[in-house]
């Protein structure tokens, strides 16, 4: 996986893409936060804890009743 994050004091009306990543399948998060905190671009660490938890599973049913061995 590849990653990058920029921050923005304004953000611009266009948002420059890396060449590497255009035209390939992805994914865009934009945060508005006025209080985001000063990370080094480009760490993978950085994007820990921004996206939501996975959905909760859809119910799998009743156990099946076995017998004790």
């Amino acid at each position: 996986m590849n990653a990058t994050k920029t921050i923005y004091a304004a953000i611009p009306a266009i948002i420059q893409i890396p060449k590497e990543f255009v035209q390939k399948k992805g994914e865009i998060i934009i945060l508005i936060d006025e209080e985001l905190p000063r990370l080094k671009p480009g760490l993978l660490k950085d994007f820990f804890g921004i996206l939501p938890d996975f959905p909760e599973r859809a119910p799998q049913g009743d156990y099946e009743a076995r017998e004790n061995l």
